[in-house]
């Protein structure tokens, strides 16, 4: 799950960048936080899961193309609801916006858990189960708070952390290979004996969470020198040089610490610091990880207030939502938004924080892939109205995309495709809902 971080467009006495920096660009809005827990929810399944590493990459490349196109064919849209109003009409356009909002909450209360699992391995008596649960709901209102003292309180908040957070993952990725052992890696390789498409179809499920936001670097053509030539590039390379931090990383610590330590873990990346540079090094790598995740928490939570605003404010949610004069910040999408994610939390709950946080992050993922299909059904037809090779172009990548998407959702477990599946029925009745109240 990407950072809540946006890029914004720049003047013209701004100088703009290449394809270098458009990369960069890219791959900052996909290396969020998210990251942190992965390696113990891959754990759980083995150093096999490195095959879904690939296949989850190729899916985000695939689905990273359809975006690249539409950005170029619907001027001035609003994101994802943009993109798919534009070729499948409003009613999906609005369910696609309610959706947002509730992969945007949900996939909030993973980062929390992140950030619990980090204070957990500071303080072990924190780990338990039940007190994990509870400082999984503080920080939740924590965050609440911190974005009711306003906007600039989470910019301090983002900009402080936001350097910080990059150092564990970078950290493993180099320094992680001089105590790399490939024995604890070939050991690992498979330790439940699944069979080859349930170990690659969960582990790429699990590994497209990291990729999620995505659709972002489109947002980069503002800022880049011949858009139309360079996004493509950078898109590409954005991707895939977020894919080398995110498998180097991840491989390290499988080459470190065995399958069944590491499924077990609640600070992965602390606890392959602690195994190898001692004590002091991996409390400063959860600290890192801690500050991280909580500078990146309080930024969703406060874009999780603002969606749902904001789509009142266009007659996509209820008017208790919209905007008020002369308010800084809403403090019903705030306490609504706090409340839903404690809700889940508790619904979610269970003694391994592996397993919790991997329920979570692939329900967020199968419900964004919903989301994502629908954008390569837009773009497919919006495709059929072109000529030629780029009409041929466009239903490729849609094809590509949705075909990619379809093996990620065959990856799920039923409790996930269940949970994925709740919203998307109650986001068509509110918008019928509302219409009908015109």
């Amino acid at each position: 799950m990407a950072d809540a971080t946006t890029t914004t467009g720049v003047s013209s006495q701004h100088r703009k960048v290449g394809v270098p920096g458009a990369a960069a660009l890219v791959a900052g809005s996909m290396i969020g936080s998210g990251v942190y827990l992965l390696p113990a929810t891959m754990g759980a399944i083995g150093s096999i899961s490195i095959l879904g590493w690939l296949v989850a990459t190729l899916a985000a490349v695939s689905i990273a193309g359809v975006f690249i196109l539409l950005s170029s064919e619907v001027a001035g849209s609003d994101g994802i609801p943009g993109y798919v109003k534009a070729g499948l009409g409003s009613f999906f356009g609005a369910q696609t916006a309610v959706l947002f909002w509730v992969s945007s909450w949900t996939g909030t209360v993973a980062v929390a858990l992140a950030a619990a699992g980090a204070l957990g391995f500071l303080v072990p008596a924190l780990a338990e189960p039940a007190t994990r649960l509870a400082t999984t709901i503080a920080i939740i209102w924590c965050g609440v708070g911190v974005v009711w003292l306003g906007p600039r309180a989470v910019a301090r908040t983002e900009g402080f952390t936001l350097g910080i957070g990059l150092l564990p993952v970078i950290l493993a990725a180099t320094a992680g290979w001089f105590f790399f052992r490939s024995d604890v890696f070939m050991a690992s390789w498979n330790p439940t004996n699944l069979s080859l498409s349930q170990a690659v179809g969960g582990s790429a499920l699990n590994a497209f969470w990291a990729f999620l936001g995505l659709e972002c670097a489109a947002a980069a053509a503002g800022v880049v020198r011949d858009p139309t030539r360079n996004v493509p590039r950078a898109t590409l390379l954005g991707v895939l040089g977020a894919a080398v931090l995110y498998i180097a990383a991840t491989s390290a610590i499988m080459g470190i610490l065995p399958a069944n330590v590491l499924a077990t873990s609640n600070a992965p990346f602390a606890d392959a610091a602690r195994a190898t540079l001692g004590a002091a090094l991996g409390a400063a790598i959860a600290i890192c990880a801690f500050l991280r995740t909580g500078g990146c928490f309080t930024g969703w939570t406060l874009v999780i207030a603002e969606t749902s605003r904001g789509a009142a404010d266009q007659g996509v949610f209820p008017k208790v939502f919209r905007t008020r004069p002369g308010e800084r910040v809403s403090p019903i999408n705030l306490l609504t938004a706090g409340g839903l994610m404690t809700a889940f939390a508790l619904a979610t709950a269970n003694p391994s924080l592996g397993k919790q946080f991997s329920t979570i992050i692939n329900a967020v993922s199968l419900l964004s892939l919903y989301t994502y299909v629908l954008a390569a059904l837009s773009l497919a037809r919006l495709g059929g109205r072109f000529a030629g090779a780029r009409r041929v172009g466009a239903l490729v990548a849609a094809a590509l995309a949705i075909g990619f998407a379809g093996l990620l959702i065959s990856g799920g477990k039923p409790l996930e495709i269940g949970l994925s599946l709740v919203p998307i029925p109650l986001a068509a009745l509110l918008h019928l809902w509302l219409r009908r109240r015109g």
